[in-house]
């Protein structure tokens, strides 16, 4: 295609010969014939349709496209987006012609030791993590000009800031995303990087809206002592990072503090605004500091509870009251989506007590004082006011009565007070429940069933018991069991299964689990994994155990009894 006569490809580019300006002498690099000076003045001065044509002139000349712009092997194709650190590209590389995301330090901050060491480091730490949920960096590398850039995957769906307002009507689509994004955040503690600045912007999505973490430009390599000096610039995004982000030093932090980012994104998702918000940052923190989160559902009611739970466990404001990793948020995220119980519990009345307690211990102290005298002037009254009740049992007191025996085989009665004592060891392992041992409810078989549920609660001093039957045939066995309160004789939960006997092997450790959950005593993650470990794979061998334990455990059992005991036990 021919030039137009008179235009060079740019007014930046060199003519071979460069003419002289035919008003002043001085050597012109436009072919007009007029060097720039010359040819201001005449705009300035001149008036006509002269001056016109020769400014249209020189206008046609520079509106030329420049030439492509390219950060070493890539094509820069467009600005997608910029901060206060750098700025975002959609580029092309060169020879795969793949289309990336090029983010590179901005032009004026390349003087700033602090935003140089920043952007390295959200290089260097990106780059060190391989997850399919954390955005993969390509090439780290440097510019002619000095300045480091790195490529990285393109995410075509935008961040969870933009896609937020579609999925806010989805709380089943927010809940997988989040627990997604959880697994990627606990490899990254894994790896030893604590990513510090999540928030709804630092997800992206790619085309198939799989969320992608991004950003690490604030991240902590855990194993590290030394950290950027703390800002307001790197504090990470106010009303998603925790209280202790703003208080500890860098080094204090745990992944606990990721998992305050991970809930308060989850609560943005669903409530329509983080759980904190003010006039300006500091407002913001100091909420976040001084006060509880607000609770899910005061914004969204139509959800369950235990989304609210998940929430608030994760925006506790003490980090050891919080999920201890990304992994255990993960984990009831993902049982919240497959409708099994989970794993926290909501925070009671005394748990919150206590809290307020260690950071009010001066007014702890006087209200505690001021009970103590309430207390003693009570007592010294003629008539006491209050008595105490005929017994004060523990609300997570439990007795395990002896099992029902219903198989048309009455040997088979070993089988059943096994069951009792395997269910007694297995509620034994919950620290947060007192459980009464074996030899106290042996004179108490079917009381229950007799109406002697109070009697037994005052004697044993319990507020629960568990009844059950047991009845095994050739093939199946079948078990019943209920949770009874002995204050008021209701029944708090019962239930039927019908199981194999290998199927059997584990029941134990999950009746405990659900004993333990209508009672609301909160399990630990190694209690849950205890549980669950089955005694055996053998099911004959289980039934030999069961038949030994029941004739060694007997009352003054005789020599024969325990010769026999070893035998099975041998067996």
């Amino acid at each position: 295609m021919n030039k137009p006569a008179g235009f060079s490809d740019s007014v930046a580019d060199e003519i071979e010969t460069p003419a002289q300006c035919a008003k002043c002498g001085a050597t012109t690099r436009l072919e007009e014939g007029t060097c720039i000076n010359c040819l201001l003045r005449e705009g300035l001065e001149a008036e006509g349709e002269a001056s016109r044509a020769a400014f249209e002139s020189v206008l046609a000349e520079a509106d030329v496209p420049d030439k492509e712009w390219r950060l070493g092997q890539y094509e820069v194709l467009e600005e997608i987006g910029r901060g206060g650190m750098g700025v975002i590209y959609r580029a092309r590389q060169r020879h795969s012609r793949r289309i990336v995301a090029l983010k590179r330090v901005l032009a004026y901050q390349a003087d700033s030791h602090e935003t140089l060491a920043r952007f390295r480091r959200e290089a260097a730490a990106a780059a060190k993590l391989d997850h399919p949920n954390i955005l993969p960096i390509y090439e780290v590398s440097e510019s002619e000009d000095g300045l480091p850039f790195f490529s990285m995957k393109y995410a075509t769906g935008g961040s969870l800031r933009t896609a937020a307002p579609a999925l806010r009507a989805e709380p089943r689509e927010c809940v997988r995303l989040l627990a997604k994004v959880a697994r990627a955040v606990d490899y990254a503690h894994g790896q030893g990087i604590l990513h510090r600045d999540l928030q709804p912007g630092n997800i992206l999505l790619d085309g198939r809206g799989e969320p992608l973490v991004s950003d690490f430009g604030l991240a902590k390599w855990l194993t590290e002592n030394s950290d950027l000096t703390q800002t307001l610039t790197t504090f990470g995004t106010p009303g998603y990072i925790a209280p202790e982000q703003a208080e500890s030093a860098a080094g204090d932090l745990t992944p606990a503090t990721d998992v305050y980012s991970l809930g308060a994104i989850l609560f943005n998702l669903l409530a329509r605004r983080p759980p904190f918000v003010g006039a300006n940052v500091l407002s913001v923190i100091r909420q976040a500091a001084a006060g509880p989160a607000p609770r899910l559902r005061s914004f969204a009611r139509s959800l369950d509870r235990d989304l609210e739970t998940i929430t608030a466990r994760c925006l506790e404001r003490d980090p050891q009251a919080r999920y201890q990793s990304a992994a255990d948020l993960a984990e009831d995220l993902e049982r919240w989506l497959e409708g099994r119980p989970i794993l926290a519990r909501p925070v009671y009345a005394p748990a919150r007590l206590w809290r307020w307690a260690r950071r009010n211990p001066v007014l702890a102290g006087a209200s505690i004082a001021c009970l103590l005298l309430g207390a003693t002037v009570l007592w010294l009254l003629p008539d006491h006011v209050g008595r105490q009740p005929e017994f004060a049992a523990s609300e997570k007191s439990i007795a395990v009565l002896p099992f029902q025996n219903l198989s048309a085989e009455k040997e088979n009665a070993f089988f059943a007070a096994g069951f009792q004592d395997d269910l007694l060891t297995s509620l034994g392992k919950i620290k947060e429940l007192k459980v009464i041992g074996r030899a106290s409810v042996r004179a108490y078989p079917e009381a229950a069933a007799a109406g002697k549920l109070h009697e037994i609660g005052k004697t044993l001093r319990v507020s629960h018991v568990v009844e059950g039957s047991v009845r095994r045939s050739a093939k199946d066995i079948v078990i019943n069991v209920a949770l009874l309160d002995t204050r008021d004789d209701r029944q708090v939960w019962s239930e039927r299964y019908q199981r194999t006997l290998s199927d059997t092997l584990s029941l134990q450790g999950q009746l405990a689990i659900e004993i333990a959950r209508a009672l609301q005593a909160h399990l630990t993650l190694e209690e849950r994994a205890d549980l669950a470990i089955r005694p055996t794979d053998n099911p004959d061998a289980y039934v030999l155990y069961l038949r030994a334990r029941e004739l060694e455990v007997r009352f003054k059992p005789s020599e024969e009894d325990r010769e026999t005991a070893i035998k099975l036990y041998q067996q």
